[in-house]
């Protein structure tokens, strides 16, 4: 996976990962699943606290979020994220996108953030700006319990509110920026992680100090290790502001802060932290600017001096509200679906019968008139006018063809080994004369039956006959290659024309060649210089004689023109949809690619060079790039250019990736390695090319490992039967220095065919792209990638110097010119919602909101619950954390009548595993009077335990009881942020709703509507025959707050395989919650190439029909089909910084539908958060069918809407709900998968891609639950 700039994601978001815990490091990364992504953006609750100081918290103690910033969510941007897509996790990704993580680098704490009176920075935090106080540090009366910054005039850390580390803002000893990167995520998908690519969700920082990730004063370098969101569910997600160890973040108390004295220090702590009313402490300077300080300019703040509402608020300059948002009435308690007042249950007793499932599955012929009807893809009904315009700058550069020749002329290409050399060389031995080379060494040429190496017995009497087997692919780099070796060996055959190719079958040439069709033969790839000397003949066994000597192989190239492609289609298409234009674009975008690919190691779309890298740990080593495709837009055609970057193997030993593989420091420390080490090295050494030391041989490339260690491995040879490392001291006089490691098969995967090699005498060979990326990896990698907003619009300029489009001979040649500046669009900026809880309601700012003095709109009452302690936690800890949880729950509107619930330890019964105490607690819960049990409260040994998927796997399907994980070392220091995320999560496991939005969605207020997600996580590159796993969610509610889902394992593929049966369950559970049957049908589907489009469009929505059928023969709602895509290349940049957010990023909100958008579908990219570090990037949708005529505005606001209601955080997310909470489901169901024993060859060589899984399937009891959050 290629990074697509910066960013990246640090850890799971647990969203997309799998802990829950709220603090979870932001390093845990990885999904990924798929990796995808995972990521949180969502950030801590809020992590504002703190944020911005510069924003004041508005004198009325609204804690400010910053508008603007603070870490303003969260980290990391998204700029990097990993793209996916390349190799597309991070899902190239993928992965994962960008949901802001993390904090912002070391900018204090909310970005400059008052100065107090300019003096010194109190206490030395960070940049002078944020961070409190006047020189004294938070001073004295900062932080009183509410808020305020605190005292009178230094602004006292801005109440305590800060969120900043507990220490005060960002833990002052700790320059430098420690949030680091960005929105990350893999984007897997190509997959190389882009830009974006994870999510750049809400992580805290990585750089601190310790893991801390997401937030919280973690995120900022601080100490603690708080982190907001967690790996999936580890403790909330999100923190709520993040602040140290004082208890919110909000306001935390000056003497956990490290910075201040203070009186005002322990006030802060109550939960909310923004003091006072009166003192709204600002710098006298900070006023105007940006309405953070007040009035001046912008906001509603008063004097500048006042940092009162400030603001980019609503009535500022930017549109928004006070530095807080906008406050209004609560929605009070919301029980039910909403859908009780909108239309009739269903009366008629034959419709019930089949909507409750009773009725059983309806069967439906393959060939129903029905299905076989071909869906259309849909046009764009129009553009949408409201909303603020804004003028931007993307990452697309116009290409002119007024130069272009009238016609491209095709050609296919066919690359085949000479007949005449039946000879073994470093490209490898044709069919029947192919080698046996055990143990890497050359056999003798005197007789057939004579070898140095026998790995079966060989009989005396009948040598055995080799058995002829097809001719292997000749490698891809290989034939591009030859293709280039024909070219200039055959120079003149090609008329002074200048033709490129693809490097595998297609050659283009600007003008007719003097031939239809030609063969060039004897072609080799090393140049003339390398043909060999005729060798003398030596006889064989049976007194043939044969080549002594092999020389190099030469190749026979074969052209044939087989298109003529007019390039006016291009023009033609602007005008009629129907022009099939792909051909024409495809030999531009290779005449495009043609010299970069001659010049620089291609991957996927993207270009890489090897001369500036940085060294990562485990032989690794990250390398800077760029990615470059063509787009067609309204009436011009585009090029994308993004900078990428991704990992490489460095050139060395081999045995430094199989020690970081097997995670000891050194060869010496290998004891005993378990069936899981051997499966983990096999992995990572997989398909890797490495070069012998111990003799001159080529590359060969590994296809896995021994059962045994090198001492142990046994083989014949001539009869003898000796270990490998007994071998290799007799034949080579080499002592092997590590003989307890296994061996490297670099021969053949069929049994007997072997050939091993001791780690220790294998090099890597260089030039090799790394697909198996490691948590410790993607932290690093987001540190080096992550990017803010100008420097990236700089770096893209700058590549696009660096391509020499302007000298590019080829581009002459075909008549091509690239324009070098970037290409400018209008955007609009639709309103936030107003998101409502039960007691008041706030207009989030900047995507983000506050959850300091809410409560859950439906709070579900706690009755029944245990605890299981798996770590080395003290049972007085335990019941601490126990305390503190139940009283925060109490005050967010989640009542634990249950003070004392059921607590196991693992310390009570020495030597269980975590399913053992879990079946026990389980069962002590059933015994008591107090209702059925609820949920289990996990308490695991570490935050990336691999304990936590045994215990998503035993509650999810063996106990049907929802779970929740927390790290250890979270529970000293938790705070009401950490305990209110951790409430969060626990609600939605529940049943229960945590917020919802005030104003209607379109269709889904209006008539029961479902909204559906769907995804297909694939394995990452290097996880063998692990199978994909599709999810697919849907609404069981009109407000978007509950949403039940069904997962499936299944063979790598596009498409959901288990779609209609899926669908189905899915319906019948929204009537069973909602009593009415679905109206209408959104269907969200990430995962789709644009290349996938149509042939999905058709396979799933067969599917929905066939799932309509299968309850009911009349039943057949409309359905609007909406892919989405998190894995593009698409960056923009504001062009009047005022219109950016404190980062400089694009406003959430912001709609791109013009100009650069496809000219005919209905696409467009749309801003659902904001990144705090790094370049956000947008969701791209694209409406392929829309059965429900919706408008542009309408589908737009639904999906910017939706955003806002991810139950885990108090953040809008990157991509509609659905969709995210399909990936969390995707990467929950992973932990289901139960691998068996690893297919062996017959001398028990480990083999990553023969594995077989089971897969556990959900439990009933929690089918219809948030089970996955």
């Amino acid at each position: 996976m290629s990074y697509h700039g910066g960013g990246g994601y640090g850890g799971y978001d647990q969203r997309g990962r799998g802990y829950d815990d709220p603090n979870r490091p932001s390093s845990s990364g990885g999904g990924y699943g798929d990796q995808r992504g995972s990521y949180d953006q969502r950030g801590g609750y809020d992590q504002r606290g703190g944020y911005d100081q510069r924003r004041g918290y508005d004198q009325h103690g609204q804690h400010g979020h910053n508008q603007r910033g603070g870490y303003d969510q969260r980290g990391y941007d998204q700029r990097g994220g990993y793209d996916s897509r390349a190799s597309e996790y991070g899902r190239s990704s993928s992965g994962y996108d960008d949901y802001n993580r993390g904090g912002g680098q070391g900018y204090g704490s909310g970005s400059s953030g008052y100065e107090g009176n300019r003096g010194d920075y109190s206490s030395g935090g960070y940049d002078d700006r944020g961070r409190g106080g006047s020189h004294g540090g938070y001073g004295a009366a900062g932080y009183d319990d509410r808020g305020g910054y605190g005292g009178s005039s230094s602004h006292g850390g801005y109440g305590g509110s800060s969120g900043y580390d507990s220490r005060g803002g960002y833990d002052q000893n700790r320059a430098g920026s420690s949030y680091s990167s960005g929105s990350g995520g893999y984007d897997d998908r190509s997959r190389g992680y882009s830009g974006a690519g994870y999510d750049d969700r809400s992580r805290g920082g990585y750089g601190c100090r310790d893991d801390r990730g997401y937030g919280g004063s973690a995120s900022v370098g601080g100490q603690g290790d708080r982190g907001y969101g967690g790996r999936d569910d580890r403790a909330g997600d999100r923190g709520y502001g993040g602040g140290g160890r004082d208890d919110r973040g909000y306001g935390g108390s000056g003497h956990d802060r490290g910075h201040g004295t203070g009186t005002g220090g322990n006030h802060g702590r109550d939960d909310r932290g923004y003091g006072r009313q009166g003192e709204h402490g600002g710098d006298d300077r900070r006023g105007g600017d940006r309405g953070y300080g007040g009035g001046g300019d912008r906001g509603h703040g008063g004097d500048r001096d006042r940092g009162g509402f400030g603001g980019r608020g609503r009535g500022g300059g930017r549109g928004g509200g006070g530095s807080r948002g906008q406050e209004g009435p609560g929605a009070g308690v919301i029980s039910g679906t909403g859908y009780e007042q909108i239309g009739n249950p269903i009366a008629d007793p034959r419709i019930q019968e089949e909507w409750s499932g009773r009725a059983g599955v309806r069967e439906v012929r393959a060939d129903d008139a029905d299905l076989q009807q071909e869906v259309q893809i849909c046009r764009r009904p129009g553009i949408t006018q409201s909303g603020k315009t804004t003028q931007l700058n993307v990452n697309y550069f116009g290409v002119s063809l007024d130069s272009a020749p009238s016609e491209i002329f095709k050609y296919h290409v066919t690359v085949e080994r000479s007949p005449d050399l039946q000879a073994d060389c470093k490209y490898g031995p044709s069919a029947p004369d192919q080698k046996d080379e055990s143990m890497g060494d050359e056999p003798k040429q005197e007789g057939k039956d004579v070898k140095d190496v026998e790995m079966t017995d060989a009989s005396a009497d009948a040598p055995p006959k080799r058995e002829a087997r097809p001719e292997r692919p000749l490698p891809r780099s290989l034939v591009r290659n030859v293709i280039n070796a024909a070219l200039r060996q055959y120079e003149s055959e090609f008329g002074g024309l200048r033709v490129v190719h693809d490097g595998m079958a297609a050659l283009y040439s600007p003008a007719l060649l003097p031939w239809h069709a030609k063969d060039f033969t004897d072609v080799n790839p090393d140049g003339p210089s390398a043909a060999p000397v005729a060798p003398p003949q030596s006889a064989s066994g049976d007194g043939a004689q044969r080549r002594g000597f092999r020389g190099p192989r030469t190749f026979v190239v074969k052209m044939k023109l087989v298109e003529t492609i007019s390039t006016s289609s291009l023009k033609d298409h602007y005008s009629n949809s129907d022009v099939n234009v792909m051909p024409v674009l495809q030999a531009l975008d290779v005449v495009a690619r043609h010299l970069g690919a001659q010049r620089l190691i291609a991957v996927g779309r993207n270009f890489f060079t090897m001369k500036k890298t940085h060294t990562l740990k485990g032989g690794k080593e990250l390398c800077w790039g760029y990615h470059q495709a063509l787009r067609l837009a309204d009436n011009k055609l585009l090029m994308n250019v993004d900078q990428a970057a991704t990992v490489f193997y460095s050139p060395g030993p081999l045995m430094q990736l199989a020690v970081a593989a097997l995670r000891v420091r050194g060869p010496e420390d290998v004891r005993d390695l378990t069936e899981r080490d051997m499966k983990s090295l096999a992995r990572a050494l997989r398909k890797i090319e490495v070069v012998p030391t111990h003799r001159k041989d080529r590359k060969r490339a590994i296809f896995g490992v021994s059962a045994q260690p090198a001492n142990m491995t046994m083989v014949n040879i001539k009869g003898e039967n000796m270990s490998v490392a007994a071998y290799f001291s007799g034949k080579y006089n080499m002592q092997l220095r590590y003989p307890n490691l296994p061996l490297v098969n670099v021969g053949s995967k069929r049994p007997g065919k072997e050939n091993w090699l001791p780690i220790e005498v294998c090099e890597v060979a260089p030039g090799q792209r790394c697909a198996n990326i490691n948590d410790l990896d993607t932290a690093e990698i987001i540190r080096q990638t992550s990017q803010p907003p100008r420097n990236r619009q700089e770096n893209i300029i700058e590549q696009i110097r660096q391509a020499g489009f302007e000298n590019d001979p080829f581009l002459a040649a075909f008549g091509i010119k690239v324009d070098q500046r970037l290409q400018p669009a209008e955007a609009r900026v639709m309103d936030a919602p107003d998101v409502q809880y039960q007691n008041v309601s706030e207009r989030p700012y900047g995507g983000q909101w506050s959850l300091n003095g809410k409560k859950f709109v439906e709070g579900v009452p706690v009755r029944n619950w245990g605890v299981i302690v798996a770590a080395n936690v003290s049972e007085r800890v335990a019941q601490n954390f126990v305390s503190k949880l139940t009283d925060l729950g109490d005050q967010r509107g989640l009542p634990f009548e249950d003070k004392r619930p059921v607590l196991i330890h693992q310390d009570q019964y020495r030597g269980a595993q975590v399913e053992e105490l879990m079946k026990m607690c389980h069962q002590e819960l059933e015994r008591r009077s107090l209702g059925p049990p609820q949920f289990l409260l996990v308490i695991l040994p570490a935050k990336n335990s691999p304990v936590y998927g045994d215990v998503k796997r035993m509650s999810d399907t063996v106990l049907g009881l929802p779970s929740q994980c927390i790290a250890s070392q979270n529970l000293p220091r938790a705070n009401p942020q950490f305990c209110a995320n951790v409430c969060l999560k626990i609600n939605m496991k529940l049943n229960g709703k945590n917020a919802i939005l005030r104003d209607p969605l379109p269709l889904i207020s209006s008539e029961p509507t479902i909204i559906i997600g769907a995804d297909v996580e694939h394995p990452r590159s290097g996880m063998g025959g692990r199978p994909s796993i599709a999810a697919v969610v849907a609404s069981m509610d009109r407000y978007s707050a509950q949403y039940a889902a069904r997962v499936a394992a299944q063979k790598a593929s596009s498409d959901i395989q288990q779609l209609p049966n899926m669908l189905r369950e899915l319906f019948l559970a929204y009537y069973e919650n909602t009593k009415r049957k679905p109206e209408r049908v959104v269907y969200y589907r990430d995962g789709v190439s644009e290349g996938q489009m149509f042939d999905i469009l058709q396979t799933e929505m067969r599917a929905l029909r066939k799932a309509f059928k299968m309850i009911s023969e009349d039943y057949n709602p409309p359905v609007t089909f909406v892919v989405v895509n998190k894995r593009h290349h698409l960056r923009a940049f504001t062009v009047n910084p005022r219109d950016a957010d404190r980062k400089g990023n694009v406003m959430p909100g912001t709609v791109i539908d013009t100009s650069i958008v496809n000219p005919h579908r209905f696409d467009f990219f749309l801003y659902g958060h904001s990144g705090i570090q790094g370049t956000t990037v947008p969701g791209h949708y694209t409406v392929l069918h829309d059965e429900n005529k919706m408008s542009a505005e309408d589908i737009q606001r639904l999906t910017y809407h939706l955003g806002y209601t991810f139950s885990r955080c108090t953040r809008s997310v990157s991509f509609v709900t659905p969709v995210y909470y399909a990936h969390l489901a995707a990467a929950r169901a992973r932990f289901y998968l139960n691998e068996g024993s690893d297919g062996a060859s017959t001398v028990g060589s480990y083999i990553s891609n023969t594995s077989n899984f089971e897969f556990a399937e959900v439990h009933s009891n929690v089918l219809n639950r948030m089970f996955y959050t």
